[in-house]
């Protein structure tokens, strides 16, 4: 496949806007695309590298000041890994897959450039990044990707900052256990075969969001949420928690147990009514990662 076939387009500097070499790793993907769209719009020569681009590695990658790994759950490290060996020592290098830990970690051990994570908390059918968060991991050398930060706020986009393994813990509650929530409550419901429409006619306000939540939801690729899902052990763990949490209240509601319900209702009223709580319940705890799936970008 001829270098050709990437994006490569210049522009000239836009509102005075450095142009940078960049180049995205797995850009043909949607997240890829939108990221080689913005930074394409505002000057900066952008390249994706593809699967079929790895004959044009040291081309595309060797004069990159900026590389952004964009590719599925399952290849990240091993992409990380691949792509190393072609960056020069200056090259800034980040990905934005939605776990953090071990991208994070392989590319401090097998880069000894500049390394950032970020994980952009919303799909790629965004129109922009406005009003859109991105949680920023540090690694190494920040200082290298002030102007790609600047560049995500200027467009926008609220930037978090957290070490990867707290990023990781969150996500399990943040987006692992709502993916399994919503994928079991699509399937219910089109199970039931309701007449989605005409229940939006008599519904509440709550029930429409959920629904177009969920009718987004089962547009993706569905390799997307079942990732997101089996990414980790902790991630299988606390969802197998949650399932037996359903199955208790559940039997409660099997046998019409309105009293048990009302205590659990009340019982856990107090966790929510804090102004500042934490996300994560106190009866979980997370070690080290040792698995080796990653999630897609979302």
């Amino acid at each position: 496949m001829s270098i050709q076939s990437s994006i490569d387009v210049e522009f000239t500097s836009v509102n005075n806007v450095k142009s940078r070499q960049i180049t995205i790793i797995g850009g043909r993907g949607r997240m890829g695309q939108l990221f080689a769209q913005k930074l394409l719009a505002i000057g900066h020569k952008v390249n994706v590298l593809g699967n079929q681009d790895w004959d044009f590695a040291e081309q595309l990658l060797s004069q990159a000041e900026l590389v952004i790994v964009s590719v599925p759950i399952e290849h990240t490290v091993d992409v990380i890994k691949r792509a190393a060996k072609y960056l020069s020592p200056t090259t800034a290098l980040c990905d934005i897959t939605s776990i953090k830990t071990q991208p994070t970690q392989a590319m401090l051990t097998h880069h000894q450039g500049p390394v950032m994570g970020l994980h952009p908390m919303f799909g790629p059918s965004v129109q922009s990044f406005s009003g859109q968060k991105i949680v920023v991991c540090p690694g190494r050398h920040d200082e290298s990707f002030q102007w790609l930060l600047d560049f995500l706020q200027n467009q926008g986009g609220e930037l978090i900052t957290c070490t990867p393994e707290e990023h990781d813990q969150m996500m399990v509650f943040v987006q692992a256990t709502q993916h399994f929530y919503r994928l079991s409550l699509g399937v219910f419901l089109a199970e039931a075969n309701i007449d989605l429409e005409r229940s939006l006619l008599m519904s509440s306000p709550s029930y429409r969001q959920e629904i177009e939540i969920l009718k987004r939801l089962f547009k993706q690729n569905p390799n997307l949420c079942v990732d997101i899902i089996l990414a980790t052990e902790e991630r299988c763990q606390v969802i197998n928690d949650l399932a037996e949490t359903y199955q208790r209240l559940a039997q409660l509601v099997a046998r019409k147990d309105r009293e048990g319900l009302i205590k659990e209702f009340e019982e856990h009223q107090a966790f929510f009514q804090q102004e500042d709580n934490s996300l994560l319940p106190a009866t979980y705890t997370f070690t080290e990662n040792k698995d080796t799936g990653f999630n897609r970008f979302h």
